[in-house]
């Protein structure tokens, strides 16, 4: 099999799925259940003012095994740590090209012992990155064969489950290889994987291409060695439970209806999409079209006490489902208040609270939200 390395699976697909279910799949519709509502009560970042308090563009955020508040900014090459109220505390990595140091980081994913992951450039290598939360000491980095890993998501004692794509071309016409595993400190071989997936490739659908290597799949982890992980799809919406030796041990189904996106929303993914192809250091060559529908599922979190938090694609008003570790749907949340950002909103959800982020903020600039639940 000829695997295509990092840099040259992206030039090329910037030059030129569906995925297979068996069994019985439980349905749980959302039906008449009592809506919790999410209030924004505090938020990090400003326009313009103290640097510390300005961001760059966020592309990773997280809690850390403290509480404190880690966030990822791809423009400064660093992860800035700040208290649950909003204080700046700290900064871990910093632009440059030495070990340690960072380029275009994207994705961040705080293990329960404190072990950062986070992929993109730096220290030289195009891969997987990894830091000492409590110390900011890099811990070193791993190559990767294709892109850099996405979707990384921290997990129990110091592993962290992670999306990899890879271009297999010995069949004659290439074939996108897709894998989401599990992995430990410092090993560049995964202790399991629980999907193992194929896509065409497609040159002249662009958009889809970037979407699946940032998107396409919804992934989240516990500490109790659980993970779920929700395909991105506009025809059904499905999150697949893992125990912790990687078997599947359930399946929730949500009745969703796809939502066409206006032609707004449509520019708003297309700048987004832009952006990313910026992150991984390419230009725009070709337009990017957009899927006119909105995928049914845009977010999954597991939140403190094992609930599993399921955001809609389609409201504009950020939307979840969530159920309980039996697959039960116990209730519905939503956020209040009137926030042009939220059909750009990014979630990241655990025991220490709600955070959020707009990808594409309406003001010019982002900030991160802290959420609280009412009724």
């Amino acid at each position: 099999m000829k695997i295509i390395t990092a840099v040259a699976l992206i030039a090329l697909f910037l030059s030129c799925g569906g995925e297979e279910t068996t069994g019985e799949v439980p349905v749980e519709t959302v039906s008449e259940v009592s809506t919790v509502y999410l209030v924004p009560v505090d938020s990090i970042g400003v326009e313009m003012g103290d640097s510390i308090y300005v961001m760059g563009a966020i592309e990773g955020l997280a809690y850390g095994p403290d509480g404190n508040i880690a966030i990822l900014d791809c423009a400064l090459a660093c992860i800035r740590i700040y208290s649950p109220d909003g204080e700046y505390l700290r900064q871990i990595g910093r632009r440059g090209n030495g070990p340690g140091e960072l380029q275009s980081p994207a994705f961040l994913g705080i293990s329960e012992d404190g072990h950062i992951y986070l992929a993109g450039d730096g220290s030289e290598i195009l891969g997987l990155h990894q830091y000492d939360y409590y110390t900011g000491e890099w811990l070193g980095s791993i190559p990767s064969l294709g892109p850099p890993p996405t979707c990384i998501e921290g997990a129990e004692d110091s592993f962290y489950v992670r999306k990899d794509i890879n271009l297999d071309t010995s069949s004659g016409e290439p074939l996108i290889l897709i894998d989401i595993s599990k992995y430990a400190c410092g090993d560049d071989e995964p202790v399991v994987t629980y999907i193992e997936d194929t896509a065409p490739f497609n040159p002249a659908d662009m958009a889809s291409m970037i979407e699946l290597i940032w998107y396409g799949y919804d992934v989240a982890a516990d500490f109790s060695g659980n993970t779920y992980i929700a395909p991105r799809s506009t025809e059904e919406a499905i999150v697949i439970i893992y125990g912790s030796d990687g078997e599947e041990t359930g399946r929730i189904e949500l009745d969703l209806e796809p939502v066409l996106r206006t032609d707004e929303e449509i520019e708003m993914e297309r700048l987004i999409l832009t952006a990313k192809i910026s992150i991984m250091g390419e230009d725009q060559m070709y337009p990017l079209e957009p899927d006119p529908y909105k995928p049914l599922i845009r977010g999954l979190e597991i939140d403190g006490e094992g609930n599993i938090w399921v955001q809609h694609g389609g409201p504009n008003v950020p939307t979840f489902s969530v159920f309980n570790s039996s697959g039960e749907l116990i209730h519905n949340a939503e956020v209040t208040g009137d926030h042009p950002d939220g059909n750009s909103w990014r979630f990241y959800i655990d025991g220490n609270g709600i955070l959020a982020y707009a990808e594409d903020p309406a003001d010019g600039y982002q900030k991160v939200y802290m959420l609280e639940m009412g009724r």
